[in-house]
């Protein structure tokens, strides 16, 4: 390319600059623009607190506009305009309210897209809801202690529906900084969250943060004694049980130093017709806590199917049957108390009571007159199979014979 060529490009741009500011400058033609995501005003708030509503969202809304004017009055940002909204006589529901936008002078406002918006609303309340810790960074072997939480509730404002929404209020926690045994005091930010760990935007909180004492405290595992008082209910066996046998305790490492052991509250089975499961409640020395990773402390105690009932019945029950004929017979001496065994299943025998048995000895291998001990047998109106064991067992008995004339 030689030099007239680079002059006459030169120039050939040169002259396209100058006519395209002469047409902006002095010309300045008109034409249309648009201007997006210009931000509503919300007005008149005041009338939504007054009722006793809210808007279900953040309140967040925006438009676009189709400016018309000269070229050079439309050089505008969103912020050079002025969209606004009126809030006046909405209620609670779905409602549709109307924007209006004012433009710098010399451009014309031509249309709003959209013109309308959408606004949900919604009862307002405020309900207190729960602080919930996310820890997290705690060094290996300590456990992130709190001292002294603020507040445990904190209200939360807003649309009903909005609100319903948060499960709690995170407030999250790096315990890498932390010093063990020392205590720390700071301001935490609260996060309204759902169920699902979802942050739930659009509510307001009575505060955004809460002070936190706080300290990490070493973790020890020691033995943990139990004492167990007590036998099962109606002679129940007990098979098996499973206490624990140590526990995680925290505390200064000064407060550690000093416990070897733990002992807990007695357990007390006393009676008991079931397997039971009880809670196993350490006694805690002070400045000693529970470790977290303790988990519920249960002591299970398993018990055998069968049961046993003890009972009294007196000689005098006792039926004598099955005599042959040609004797009579009579149980000798006085009457004696006869204790009575009974053992089953444990729902028979929580049922069971002494009308319920009756008792005989049985004559009929009776050949002859004289003194016999007969054993002692036992019926019952139960249907279910039982172990029965009387003591004496014997009954003592006078067999005589009958003459023919006394027979008649």
């Amino acid at each position: 390319m030689n030099r007239n060529e680079i002059i006459n490009r030169v120039a050939a741009i040169v002259l396209a600059i100058v006519l395209w500011v002469y047409v902006i400058s002095v010309v300045n033609p008109p034409t249309t623009v648009t201007v997006r995501q210009v931000p509503v005003t919300l007005l008149n708030q005041e009338y939504l607190d007054e009722s006793k509503l809210a808007i279900a969202g953040d309140g967040n809304y925006t438009v676009d506009v189709d400016l018309s004017g000269k070229r050079k009055d439309l050089i505008l940002s969103p912020s050079d305009l002025n969209a606004t909204a009126d809030l006046s006589g909405l209620t609670p529901g779905q409602n549709y309210i109307t924007v209006k936008v004012t433009s710098p002078s010399n451009t014309t406002v031509e249309s709003i897209r959209t013109e309308k918006i959408q606004v949900y609303v919604d009862n307002l309340v405020s309900v207190d809801k729960p602080i919930y810790l996310d820890v997290a960074n705690v060094p290996s072997g300590t456990e992130f202690t709190v001292l002294d939480l603020e507040r445990d509730l904190i209200p939360v404002s807003g649309a009903k529906s909005l609100v319903d929404m948060v499960d709690h209020l995170t407030v999250h926690v790096d315990a890498s900084g932390l010093a063990v045994d020392e205590t720390t005091e700071q301001q935490y930010a609260i996060t309204p969250m759902d169920a699902g760990g979802n942050v739930v935007k659009a509510v307001k909180l009575d505060s955004t943060f809460v002070s936190l004492s706080s300290t990490l405290y070493t973790v020890k595992s020691v033995p943990l004694y139990t004492r167990v008082d007590g036998a099962p209910g109606y002679g129940l066996e007990l098979v098996s049980s499973s206490i624990p046998a140590t526990v995680s305790i925290k505390g200064t490492l000064l407060n550690l130093a000093k416990i070897n052991y733990i002992d807990a509250q007695p357990l007390d089975i006393t009676d008991i017709t079931t397997n039971t499961e009880l809670p196993v409640v350490p006694i805690l020395p002070d400045g000693i806590e529970l470790a977290a990773d303790n988990g519920a402390l249960i002591a299970s105690f398993t018990l055998s199917d069968q049961a046993s009932l003890q009972m009294e019945a007196d000689s005098s029950q006792v039926v004598l049957e099955n005599l042959p004929e040609g004797f009579t017979a009579a149980a000798e001496g006085e009457p004696f108390t006869m204790q009575v065994t009974v053992k089953g299943p444990v729902e028979t025998i929580a049922n069971l009571t002494a009308d319920m048995f009756s008792y005989y000895v049985d004559l009929s291998a009776i050949e002859e007159a004289g003194e016999y001990d007969l054993a002692i047998y036992t019926g019952t109106t139960i249907g279910e199979a039982l172990e029965v064991v009387i003591e004496p067992a014997e009954l003592h008995v006078l067999v005589e014979s009958v003459s023919p004339d006394e027979d008649e």
